[in-house]
């Protein structure tokens, strides 16, 4: 029970993140054939970052799939499953909502992100003037400024505020595994709000 939550708050908390920009949906597709590929969908065109090449992709009309067009290229999406036809290859995608949200941040300029679980929280720093924090399965979202900073050999560490938080981050730069979601990123994330210890694992994005 405690894996589907942290799932669904996961795969959904871009939404509350960039709600100023819901029209841009961001897919990380892992497909056949060892192919990989990231797809961001916004009004009526597609951006396909495929391996060897970025294009723009249309949209034309269909009944019962959305399908981008580009050249020798066709990006079928149906859900969070997508056909991808480059030239005469045929590639079968499933999206890998995790690595999605990831990537997500990085279109939207986020230069660093973090997510922990037993509390749920996710941290994006964008700059040192635009910190976001989302805590309690995305219900409460505060935003933050740096006022301290300190580079170390091995770590980072932020001293931030808000108009009533206050919060300390340290980054080392220490692999970490997050076993919930059986994936390793190359930070290792502590972060202290108003008090409360999490740990969490991160990664740098730029």
């Amino acid at each position: 029970m405690k894996m589907l939550i942290r799932l669904f708050f996961l795969l959904t908390l871009s939404l509350f993140l960039h709600a100023n920009d819901v029209k841009s949906t961001v897919f990380v597709y892992n497909c056949t054939n060892n192919y990989h590929f990231v797809a961001e969908l916004k009004n009526d065109e597609a951006w396909l970052f495929l391996p060897l090449k970025t294009l723009k992709a249309d949209k034309v009309v269909s009944n019962s799939e959305t399908i981008y067009t580009s050249d020798n290229t066709v990006f079928s999406y149906n859900g969070y499953k997508a056909t991808l036809r480059v030239d005469k290859e045929r590639y079968n995608c499933q999206n890998d909502g995790i690595a999605a949200a990831f990537e997500k941040a990085k279109l939207d300029g986020v230069a660093f992100r973090g997510i922990g679980n037993e509390p749920g929280w996710v941290l994006e720093i964008t700059s040192d003037k635009d910190v976001v924090l989302i805590t309690n399965l995305g219900k409460n979202i505060t935003t933050f400024e740096v006022i301290e900073k300190y580079f170390g050999t091995h770590a980072t560490e932020y001293k931030m505020k808000s108009i009533y938080n206050i919060l300390f981050v340290r980054i080392e730069n220490r692999e970490c595994k997050d076993t919930m979601l059986d994936r390793t990123y190359e930070s290792t994330v502590y972060i202290n709000f108003d008090g409360i210890n999490m740990q969490g694992c991160g990664k740098s994005l730029y």
